[in-house]
């Protein structure tokens, strides 16, 4: 199979200079500078020639890398003033020599930077980079906004990836809404395959997403500001610094005495897993259940068409047919599995070896047979 890797960068914050969309443009002639955007794909072998994360720490704000041999790499740049890295980073996955994977968050200048970067061994085979980062690039806001469902669900993942978890160590804080995830987020479980009855199993200590806070509220709250507070954010304000509101939003929050997401009580990896675990052999059962209730259904139907049925093998025989063959010895099965049901082996038994001796002569058809373990 032939390599193939995706590169795609997006400036959200602010667009590029001409400067350095040239700087940019001269890491590949199929590249043309562009104020908000950069896309590489390479087919067969060649590579970026600068570090993804360095290009994206110096100029873009989004990024994401794609690779048919299992390479799932999604990284946000944030000023630091409005993140809170130390909080980011009780999503590591912690193994046991408490080295870290999944989720990293290191700072760069005056950025924080979130990489996510998850490998599966046997890949996850072929898929076009185009138009995912668009569907994952509002995570980036949610994460400024304090929404930590995308960090958990990369612990999540990093979890069935790493195979020195630490099996006593607790899950990060839960943060609210797990069972009530946005498109985006529904981007991300499906991107990076994230294990349904794993996600199940988390959201159950997962809070109701917040309700949205009232004028009135937000009223009370400006009112606690004073004066010179309230001047220096106006200030900010005409300054046309970029998520004033963030800042502002948090304030107020602070003022309102708002509860701080993820209070749960934590659960162990391996309660977590072990808890997955239960639920995937319920629903496996379940599946069993349905199967078996679906095939009984079908059996005591071709129970009700008695002689008939018989009579349409035989029908399909004479036609002399490779798939009418085929079509009466599934026939055949059919009524192998309602003779079990029904707990008449031998009489089946009996009328199988009679249309054998029929059409002993018809070796194609006899062979069938064999293969189907009709006789």
């Amino acid at each position: 199979m032939s390599e193939y890797q995706y590169y795609e960068f997006q400036a959200i914050d602010r667009p590029l200079t001409e400067k350095e969309q040239q700087a940019v443009a001269q890491l590949s002639s199929r590249v043309s500078p562009h104020p908000r955007r950069a896309v590489f794909t390479y087919s067969f072998g060649g590579s970026l020639g600068r570090r993804p994360e360095d290009l994206l720490a110096e100029y873009y704000d989004a990024m994401l890398h794609l690779a048919n041999w299992g390479s799932r790499q999604l990284a946000f740049r944030f000023p630091k003033s409005l993140i809170d890295a130390e909080q980011m980073q009780q999503y590591n996955v912690v193994t046991t020599d408490y080295s870290s994977n999944a989720v990293g968050v290191y700072t760069k200048g005056e950025y924080v930077i979130l990489d996510i970067q998850l490998y599966k061994e046997e890949g996850f085979g072929w898929i076009e980079g185009e138009g995912w980062l668009d569907s994952l690039v509002g995570l980036r806001d949610a994460i400024l906004r304090r929404d930590d469902r995308l960090l958990y669900l990369a612990w999540l993942k990093g979890l069935s990836l790493t195979y020195d978890v630490d099996q006593d160590a607790l899950e990060p804080p839960v943060p609210p809404g797990l069972g009530n995830l946005t498109a985006a987020l529904d981007s991300f479980v499906e991107l990076f395959d994230i294990d349904e009855e794993l996600l199940q199993v988390a959201a159950e200590r997962s809070a109701p997403p917040a309700k949205k806070v009232s004028e009135d509220d937000l009223a009370r709250a400006i009112a606690q500001l004073s004066p010179g507070e309230k001047d220096a954010f106006l200030l900010r304000l005409a300054r046309g610094e970029p998520h004033l509101s963030l800042a502002l939003t948090r304030r107020l929050g602070a003022l309102r005495g708002a509860a701080p997401p993820g209070t749960a009580k934590r659960r162990t990896v391996s309660e977590l897993m072990a808890a997955a675990e239960a639920l995937r052999e319920t629903s496996r059962r379940e599946r069993a259940a349905q199967a078996k209730a679906r095939r009984i259904a079908e059996l005591e139907a071709l129970a009700r068409r008695g002689e008939a049925a018989w009579q349409e093998v035989d029908a399909l025989i004479q036609k002399s047919q490779a798939k009418a063959y085929g079509q009466a010895v599934q026939l055949l099965l059919d009524l192998r599995d309602l003779a079990g049901h029904q707990g008449q082996e031998t009489a089946f038994q009996v009328r199988i070896e009679q249309i054998t001796a029929q059409y002993q002569r018809r070796h194609s058809l006899i062979r069938r047979f064999r293969g189907a373990k009709l006789i």
